[in-house]
């Protein structure tokens, strides 16, 4: 009787430590939900300071320090198009602290370098796609008054015109490229590391160039430049009158971009939902949206799971152009 007592007494111990466990296992748990963010979490954009990435990077750390309750600072990380912040991110700890937020030469890198230490599909989390853009603007100061009339020029002078890009591989680049096959014409791809892209583009030193909205809508107001079409399959309500490129007798041409963020992989997906409810209450204030739109884009705030198929899909579109263009890895 007494080593009864004693068995029982043993699994009731037994029993007690067991749901005494499963108690603190739990509230643990809620206490890590509760108590994230629980300091500041970094905002990484792999570009110069006081660019649209910048700009947009600020106003979303602004409204996530109002909604999280903790401080939400932006590092600029410029080098190499974007890939040196990228990494930094990706190798960051997968804890929800350091996200990355960048533009689709997040998914164009890995075709236009060999020297690309991340893999966009396997190396990150994506929380939600920000912004989507109409594409670049067509931008010159030759004396025309169309894409038609650029086509009839470079046709009669083949490989006479140039236009400039912002480097090997870069959306600028293969804007031109995508406009030389698809018009059956001609030009010279001019790479610039530096502002006198523009500069040059409005002196006339190089022919043309293929720029940010943004960018272009100051420009053409001040006339400095002309805007002849627009890379997106919309028009922008900030050139309401400039055609796209199809709209412009370039047939098969769609080239835009993105803005969003993403973790490192690894991140718990409780963290990475969170951020992604807080971004999109933010998207929904007229401050954010003004950001956006007065950088020429326009709002998206998809889920992880949508931004996730959508990064698959433009990865595998940019390697299929990139192999069309002839633009191989360098």
């Amino acid at each position: 009787m007494h080593r009864q007592c004693l068995h029982s007494v043993a699994r009731l111990t037994m029993a007690f430590h067991v749901v005494a466990m499963a108690i603190a296992m739990g509230a643990a748990n809620i206490a890590s939900a509760e108590t994230y963010p629980s300091r500041t979490i970094k905002i990484v954009q792999p570009f110069p300071a006081g660019g649209s990435t910048d700009v947009l990077a600020r106003g979303l750390a602004q409204k996530l320090s109002e909604y999280l309750g903790q401080a939400v600072i932006v590092e600029a990380r410029p080098g190499a198009n974007g890939i040196i912040g990228t990494v930094s991110v990706a190798t960051s700890a997968p804890d929800g602290y350091t996200m990355l937020l960048t533009t689709g030469s997040f998914t164009a890198n890995p075709h236009a370098s060999k020297d690309v230490k991340y893999n966009p599909l396997k190396d990150f989390a994506p929380i939600t796609e920000l912004a989507g853009s109409y594409g670049l603007a067509l931008l010159t100061n030759m004396p025309v008054n169309s894409v038609a009339d650029v086509i009839k020029e470079a046709k009669s002078k083949p490989g006479v015109l140039t236009y400039a890009t912002s480097g090997y591989g870069n959306l600028t680049h293969v804007a031109g490229r995508l406009f030389e096959q698809r018009s059956g014409i001609k030009m010279i791809a001019v790479p610039y590391n530096n502002p006198a892209l523009l500069t040059d583009v409005m002196a006339g030193t190089v022919s043309m160039t293929f720029n940010s909205l943004i960018t272009a809508v100051g420009m053409v107001n001040q006339k400095q430049l002309k805007a002849l079409a627009i890379t997106g399959d919309r028009r922008s309500p900030a050139m309401p009158n400039v055609p796209t490129m199809a709209e412009a007798g370039v047939p098969d041409y769609n080239l835009t971009g993105y803005f969003g963020i993403l973790f490192p992989a690894g991140t718990p997906k409780d963290r990475v939902d969170r951020i992604y409810r807080e971004t999109a209450k933010a998207l929904a204030t007229t401050e954010l949206k003004g950001i956006i739109e007065q950088n020429g884009l326009y709002t998206v705030g998809s889920t992880p799971e949508e931004f996730a198929a959508y990064i698959k899909k433009d990865y595998d579109d940019q390697g299929r152009l990139m192999d069309e263009l002839g633009l191989r890895p360098k």
